[in-house]
């Protein structure tokens, strides 16, 4: 299929939309004059006329054409001409396809957001609703999960202290690599050599950022510990350093370690985190039904995730997070009503639902087929209709590219357990420093609004280039923070 331009370069955001209609397609490209001669395409025009300028959306799919035209301002600014775009557009795929997104034509990541700053401008959170409904075409059921958690999240990002950051420390490695995982993650049998020169360098990061820490009066309001799987190396060192940098002497909310695959967790690295203060970790199933584990590239068996969740029970750790798929490939509407069942048994005090995604860099994204959306949406629907009645409020959404049924990953947490990490960094609600390869550090307050600095994806160019790196990211931060 060809996305067509002419007038404009908002060729990114046309194909966000298409996407959420044919989410696995490649596309090809056209700024010719006229509309491509192929059999499909996807076509917004921009035309000057007069004072003014005249938009002209066509498509041609599954034999059927449609087409709408609009006058619009000939200053009219990046992000108002998207919603016009979209605004033309969608209702046409809608009616060929007979395809009805449940987030309408909202193609970010953070619907959540966008509701509350509609609502902030308009001083209204009905209008805000409305507007969800009516411009967006968001339906009934989505619009009220995002106010829901907006209401969850209000108390959270209220209790934020002034100058408040996160801390991130990414450690991308894990044992092996499961097949729907899109993150930096290197094999600890391939890339494990370079582990001792890692610890070497995040502890020099950690304390530049310590630094900057200090001297800009700034608050540690949460540590996060992601990957990769953190649990796959030794990771007294990094906590150690961690623990006497950010937070001896200070009150922290929330100190999370994504423990994550049940294969990586023993009783020695488990008395590690509490050694030095963790108060959150994940221990993720992904599902409780073996067949699904092994066609998904996950090692481990749905009862060693049980053992290793007991065996954090038994060690004290009274906040736990449990991370499931919906559209894995083998799983079924019933399988995971299984899974789900059997996550509240155990009680965690939160529980995760992604959607499967296809991302580029996962194996399945050249080998597996969207899921069905109508058994992914029931997947959804069931994980949330039983996880409130056992208790738990939705408290942080997201979306992703390429997502099974075009859905959401939500985050589900009884009250009181809901991560501050979490809410803060989706909401972008505050500055977040980062630390080690692939980390990203985003910072609030930058002329733009937030600015955001990436490290090297990949360990080795992260080494090869750290004193390259650090000098940067540290003339960087004090420009962007002083």
């Amino acid at each position: 299929m060809v996305i067509h331009t002419y007038g404009h370069s908002r060729t990114y955001e046309m194909e966000a939309l298409l996407k959420l209609f044919r989410p696995a397609e490649k596309f090809a490209f056209s700024a010719e004059p006229q509309p491509p001669a192929e059999e499909e395409y996807f076509s917004a025009v921009l035309l000057p006329e007069g004072d003014a300028q005249r938009l002209i959306c066509r498509i041609r799919l599954s034999g059927q054409e449609r087409s709408g035209e609009k006058m619009l301002p000939a200053d009219i600014p990046n992000n108002l001409l998207d919603r016009e775009i979209s605004g033309l557009l969608y209702p046409q795929l809608c009616e060929v396809t007979g395809l009805h997104p449940a987030w309408g034509m909202l193609t970010g990541i953070r619907p959540v957001n966008l509701l509350r700053k509609f609502a902030a401008r308009t001083g209204s959170l009905a209008q805000a609703m409305d507007d969800f409904r009516n411009i967006w075409h968001v339906s009934e059921e989505k619009t009220q999960l995002a106010a829901d958690i907006l209401a969850v999240q209000q108390p959270i990002l209220n209790a934020a202290p002034k100058n408040g950051v996160g801390i991130y420390l990414s450690v991308p490695f894990c044992p092996t690599r499961c097949k729907y995982c899109s993150f930096v993650s290197n094999s600890v049998a391939q890339m494990g050599r370079l582990i001792p020169e890692y610890y070497k360098c995040i502890a020099v990061e950690q304390r530049l950022v310590s630094d900057i820490v200090g001297e800009f009066g700034l608050t540690v309001d949460s540590i996060y510990i992601g990957g990769g799987t953190p649990t796959s190396i030794d990771l007294y060192q990094p906590l150690d350093w961690l623990h006497s940098n950010f937070v001896t002497g200070r009150p922290i909310r929330e100190f999370t370690v994504e423990a994550g695959r049940p294969d990586t967790i023993t009783r020695e690295n488990l008395s590690y985190l509490r050694q030095f203060g963790v108060t959150r970790i994940s221990v993720n199933p992904q599902s409780f039904q073996d067949h699904v584990l092994k066609a998904a590239g996950r090692p481990h068996t749905a009862q060693d995730a049980v053992d290793k969740f007991l065996l954090a029970r038994e060690m004290g750790f009274d906040n736990i997070n449990m991370d499931f798929i919906a559209g894995l490939p083998a799983d079924t509407v019933h399988g995971f009503r299984e899974s789900i069942d059997r996550a509240v048994e155990l009680d965690p005090e939160s529980i995760t639902v992604h959607c499967l995604a296809l991302k580029k860099a996962a194996d399945f994204y050249q080998s597996l087929a969207m899921p069905d959306a109508e058994a992914v949406s029931e997947m959804v629907d069931y994980a949330y209709k039983t996880l409130t009645a056992a208790g738990y409020r939705p408290y942080y959404l997201y979306r992703q590219k390429n997502m099974a049924a075009n859905l959401e990953n939500v985050g589900y947490a009884k009250p009181g357990f809901e991560s501050p990490y979490n809410v803060m960094m989706m909401d972008d609600s505050q500055t977040i420093l980062g630390i080690g390869a692939g980390a990203s550090t985003k910072v609030l307050g930058g002329k733009r609004g937030i600015e955001r600095l990436t490290e090297c994806k990949y360990p080795y160019d992260y080494l090869a280039r750290f004193d390259e790196l650090m000098q940067e990211k540290e003339r960087q931060l004090r420009a962007l923070l002083g």
